[in-house]
């Protein structure tokens, strides 16, 4: 009987050594990985990382990805950006054009105010936030120029996330520099879930193992093309996405309501009559886009093709636009 019970003892011991020395290898595995995977951004192994590898090994994100993905790595390289920075809208979003938290919507979560501040528009019956070039250009410049605030890779994504202000608030209430886990395991900002899902995207594209599939998305319906674009015949635009994972129908419809009067608010302090108004010349340089051109003037799209009389969005090096305001 006592060798009985000494076998069984041993033989759980055993176990449980097998056991820790099999999670202490896929432990080191994954360490090793992300010191290999990592380039311009840390990617820090934390024990909490590998529940969300093992998640986005088995779920498949939106093919929308695999389309774009060329563009975003020439939206990143033409501003001298991070290459690991193509994985943050599969992180926030999961490259669904249509997921919205709170008031962040489309492939890179991006705020009402902070989207209309980089020329997209966002009213009643359109959201550029749902257009991925759009969108891309309008994020990518707000990270740039968070980037030249912070010179920190990891606060610039933080502050996109949250805000800047949040982030203030988290590194004076944390009372000196943290770690970049300790973001999350003290809860010192409200969205954290930003740092694993970027890090195991990274980690798993770089590996290959990031799976890609048709991810449902709700229906996009066909509203009149008021803004032009490559065929203003056929083109679909965006009304403001139903909310995959979000708010209330109450909370949706007010910040349709607060955005609508922001644009026009905008509008009308436009001249009515452009006409009347020479305005001044803007030459087209190399990478320049319409998105890029009217944030940077604080106008806009639709006003910059009505200016200058463009049927769509093409535009090229050298060309003459005028920015009338």
């Amino acid at each position: 009987m006592r060798f009985r019970m000494l076998f069984i003892i041993w033989t759980c011991l055993f176990c449980l050594a097998a056991h820790n020395c099999c999670v202490s290898s896929d432990s080191d595995k994954l360490t090793q990985g992300l010191k290999k995977t990592e380039k311009s951004i840390p990617l820090p192994y934390h024990e909490g990382l590998e529940k969300t590898v093992l998640n986005y090994t088995s779920t498949p994100f939106s093919n929308q990805f695999l389309t774009y993905s060329a563009f975003i790595d020439t939206a990143l390289s033409q501003r001298n950006m991070p290459s690991e920075l193509r994985y943050l809208p599969l992180a926030l979003s999961g490259m669904r054009r249509n997921y919205c938290q709170g008031d962040r919507c489309g492939f890179w979560q991006l705020p009402t105010l902070t989207a209309l501040h980089y020329g997209l528009t966002v009213d009643g019956t359109r959201d550029e936030r749902t257009d991925v070039e759009a969108s891309t250009n309008a994020a990518l410049d707000c990270l740039n120029e968070l980037y030249q605030k912070y010179g920190d890779w990891w606060h610039s994504i933080l502050a996109y996330t949250n805000s800047p202000v949040a982030l203030q608030h988290a590194l004076i209430r944390h009372g000196e520099t943290p770690e970049l886990w300790d973001f999350k395991d003290q809860n010192l900002l409200p969205n954290t879930e930003v740092i694993p899902n970027f890090i195991a995207c990274v980690y798993l594209g770089d590996e290959g193992q990031l799976k890609f599939g048709e991810v449902a998305d709700p229906v996009i319906a066909k509203v009149p093309d008021t803004i032009g674009g490559p065929d203003t015949k056929t083109k679909d635009t965006a009304k403001v996405p139903e909310p995959v994972e979000g708010p209330t129908p109450t909370m949706k419809d007010s910040t349709i309501k607060d955005t609508t009067t922001i644009n026009k608010q905008t509008n009308n302090k436009k001249a009515t009559d452009p006409s009347k108004s020479t305005g001044k010349k803007y030459t087209v340089k190399k990478g320049d886009n319409l998105t890029r051109i009217a944030a940077k003037h604080h106008v806009t799209i639709s006003d910059l093709m009505k200016w200058n009389n463009l049927k769509n969005d093409k535009i090229f090096e050298g060309q003459t636009l005028i920015i009338k305001k």
